[in-house]
């Protein structure tokens, strides 16, 4: 199967004259058996910096590495990847590179998922499509969809809506509607986390607030009874809020360049939870399972470091 959806995409790219040289490794296609203790890795923006941008942005590629092999290390039963996997969706030889900047993470055999962010539409849905599904086939080739993990449902979107189409985008909201409604009547299920590209709120000085997924996406999530925390990148930094009793976590620390956030009385948002200052840290976040809930560790790494640190933790409580 994989080596058919090879062939596609080889199609695809020799038409638009990005034809890669390999085929595209791919992560494991099934999660293993729920254990107490079990890890979520969730983690955004892994993408290298354009290189007609390399003059004025940050080129990170050794810190991109570093998150990688951090990851690696902590050999989680799933990741969480939030979008923007690479910078040129429509590039084989972009998506190649990935391919070997992930390598130590398909190398531990993870399982692993990914959501569709602006960057992996440059080239169009169908090329999009052909580059991310053969590499992700956890996805199961669905631009939304639901992953069971024990007690927890990990829900991803695809936020990008004129990548999408209306159409689309309407059969998206209508799912995801109905899946969180079935999530909460079902008393196997404990808790949900939500995640996709765009974040709704952000006090990036590079992209703004996101009225479509504020108006279409957050109240579904705010209404449902049992979702936790809803996961996104796009803005390179990080942020956490905390709002009616949910939890929203903007995390797209994987080494892409980083955004300045707005600080002190410029901020649209005064109600980030984490003190860090205007440029942060590298980032990802681990999800362990406890018998309350997912307690969540923020790790950090600082530009031209070598060493992590913690720089925010937070717990999600299991809803009954």
């Amino acid at each position: 199967m994989i080596r058919e959806a090879w062939l596609a995409c080889s199609l695809v790219l020799a038409a638009s004259g990005c034809a890669p040289t390999d085929p595209p490794a791919h992560f494991a296609s099934q999660l293993g058996p729920f254990h107490q203790g079990a890890r979520v890795v969730v983690v955004g923006d892994l993408q290298r910096t354009a290189p007609l941008l390399e003059l004025w942005r940050e080129k990170n590629d050794e810190e991109r590495a570093r998150v990688v092999s951090a990851i690696a290390e902590e050999r989680p039963d799933l990741l969480v990847i939030t979008g923007d996997c690479v910078f040129d969706g429509a590039s084989g030889a972009e998506w190649t590179a990935f391919d070997r900047l992930t390598a130590p993470l398909r190398a531990t055999g993870v399982p692993a998922v990914s959501a569709f962010g602006n960057h992996e539409y440059w080239g169009g849905r169908d090329e999009a499509d052909a580059h991310l599904f053969p590499r992700f086939p956890l996805d199961a080739g669905h631009h939304w969809l639901a992953i069971a993990f024990g007690p927890l449902r990990v829900v991803v979107l695809d936020s990008n809506v004129d990548g999408l189409g209306d159409a689309d985008w309407s059969s998206q909201l209508a799912w995801y509607g109905a899946a969180l409604r079935a999530f909460d009547a079902d008393p196997g299920v404990r808790g949900v986390l939500v995640a996709f590209h765009h974040a709704p709120q952000s006090n990036s000085t590079v992209t703004g607030d996101d009225p479509r997924v504020q108006r279409d996406l957050v109240p579904p999530f705010a209404r449902a009874r049992k979702t936790l925390a809803m996961l996104n990148g796009h803005v390179h930094s990080y942020e956490r809020f905390a709002r009616d009793g949910k939890t929203y976590v903007v995390s797209g620390g994987g080494g892409g360049p980083r955004a300045l956030l707005e600080t002190g009385a410029a901020r649209r948002h005064p109600d980030d939870l984490y003190d860090g200052p205007a440029l942060r840290d590298f980032n990802f976040t681990t999800y362990t399972f406890t018998e309350r809930g997912l307690s969540a560790v923020v790790r950090g790494l600082a530009r031209g470091a070598t060493t992590w640190t913690v720089i925010d933790g937070f717990d999600l409580a299991w809803v009954e």
